[in-house]
């Protein structure tokens, strides 16, 4: 099944194919890994939700249904996945052998690391919130780096809504951005010298 189309191994795949299950994970697992990894900076937490992820695909894989490209589709729920790792990370409680070191240190705990931090899961959530055509031609754009005719072309759309749709996309992230606190963004573009330019 190496020369099979996506299309053709889903198809298979929902006739409970394990051979195109399995060719489906060689595909495009490194990839996965690789995002994760990117995001997360844990090679173990990486690997786990890429497992989680096939897991979920041949349990679901008669109901799978491809508005685009698998690999969109694949893209987009380990962005999804990441999004809730980092999520459960910031619920987990602090030790109480930290408690004292933190109460020393809690005038420098907002730091450019951690409002970085902040405002990528503030990026993630409203990625997530989006619609998920426009979420969909936001990852190509962003995560994959296809270009505008790339991904019209992948997802049969024209080229003009690609580009509406990214525009909207980067509408709504400028807008929740804008949400928050102002005092914090300002301590951070004192701190670190930093200018965000939005396109």
């Amino acid at each position: 099944m190496k020369y099979y189309s996506d299309n053709q191994l889903i198809h298979e795949l929902k006739n409970d194919n394990d051979q195109a299950f399995k060719e489906i994970y060689d595909r495009y697992a490194d990839k996965l890994i690789a995002t994760a990894l990117k995001k997360t900076g844990s090679e173990e937490d990486a690997m786990d939700m890429v497992q989680e992820l096939f897991l979920s695909v041949w349990k679901n894989r008669s109901t799978i249904q491809l508005n685009g490209s698998l690999e969109a589709y694949l893209i987009v729920s380990i962005n999804y996945m990441v999004f809730k790792w980092y999520k459960k990370q910031r619920s987990q409680p602090v030790p109480l052998d930290n408690v004292s070191e933190e109460q020393e240190h809690c005038e420098d705990s907002i730091t450019p690391k951690l409002i970085f931090s902040e405002l990528n899961l503030l990026v993630n959530a409203e990625i997530n919130n989006m619609p998920e055509k426009m979420r969909q031609i936001y990852l190509c754009s962003r995560e994959m780096d296809m270009n505008g005719q790339q991904i019209a072309a992948e997802l049969g759309i024209s080229h003009q809504t690609v580009r509406n749709q990214i525009s909207s996309a980067l509408s709504r992230i400028k807008r929740a951005i804008k949400k928050y606190n102002n005092m914090i963004l300002l301590i951070v573009l004192t701190t670190v010298n930093i200018y965000f330019i939005f396109l």
